[in-house]
């Protein structure tokens, strides 16, 4: 490897075309700057300077290595601008949140897109337990999760809260005797976060007879946001989301939100990973993320 003070000390010489003067220029003496040029022609085992009185002229093999340095020096200069570098409008922003959150917020991100067309914005639709992963292993950098997550490597900020609703097919009547019984007759549809929001809602509501999740009649399981409420729209049975996702889906008519007696929210945590620094970029999101979820 080229020791990068003999190169630097080569480089000066060339360019002053004086031993003397290189070696005020790099407060050194004038042995000194001919010691580094001739380690510099022992590492190449060639000769860099043919010298003729206090001149020189250089070898082929010096005319490459200034050639060489020069590109290096070049390279090192584009280096050090990129690292410096940090437009906030530009480059790329990954994001991870339930699916409901996810179309929510989305088209409020695609405005800030086409105003800087050289960002690049993803948004991954995933599970509390699938984004908390996704930021530990640097997949995503920011997450929206309704967890709170005690976590060395994570920070959390609560941004905001959204209510949980109980939907079931609106041919079903419902009344304020119903309860745990009758709702898990009909049956639960279960999602990536199903399990989560049941037993929030069922222990708040039904904590004398909900015995946990081995004790319910699961009918089904959707992974995917939009068709979560299909089946409770048809009839095969009720589920648990937050008000947000409800009210996104289009058949409305065909949904009925029991009447809780004692509403659950869920918490909102903008979650990232607590040493891994952001770029610039990522300060309007998070600002906007704050602004619309509180």
């Amino acid at each position: 490897m080229i020791n990068q003070k003999h190169l630097t000390t080569f480089m000066k010489l060339v360019e002053t075309g004086h031993f003397t003067k290189t070696a005020d220029q790099l407060f050194m003496t004038q042995p000194g700057v001919t010691q580094h040029i001739k380690k510099l022609e022992q590492h190449f085992d060639t000769l860099l300077l043919q010298r003729y009185g206090k001149r020189f002229e250089l070898t082929l093999a010096g005319e490459k290595l200034y050639q060489t340095g020069l590109t290096m020096r070049s390279l090192e200069d584009q280096l050090s601008e990129q690292i410096n570098q940090d437009d906030p409008n530009q480059g790329n922003c990954s994001l991870a949140c339930s699916g409901s959150i996810a179309s929510f917020l989305y088209p409020h991100f695609i405005k800030q897109q086409t105003l800087h067309p050289q960002l690049t914005i993803s948004v991954e639709a995933a599970p509390n337990k699938n984004i908390i992963n996704d930021l530990l292993t640097n997949q995503v950098d920011l997450g929206i999760v309704t967890v709170e997550t005690f976590h060395e490597q994570l920070k959390q900020t609560l941004v905001g809260v959204e209510e949980l609703q109980l939907v079931l097919p609106a041919s079903i009547e419902v009344n304020a005797e119903c309860g745990f019984k009758e709702l898990n007759q009909i049956g639960f549809i279960n999602h990536p976060d199903g399990l989560h929001f049941i037993e929030k809602v069922f222990s708040a509501n039904f904590k004398e007879e909900y015995k946990g999740a081995e004790s319910l009649n699961i009918k089904g399981y959707v992974n995917q946001l939009q068709q979560i409420l299909l089946p409770v729209a048809e009839g095969v049975g009720f589920t648990v989301l937050p008000k947000r996702a409800v009210l996104q889906f289009e058949q409305q008519s065909k949904l009925r939100v029991f009447p809780l007696q004692q509403s659950v929210q869920e918490a909102l945590y903008l979650t990232q990973k607590r040493y891994r620094q952001l770029p610039i970029r990522y300060q309007w999101f998070e600002n906007k993320i704050k602004t619309l979820l509180v």
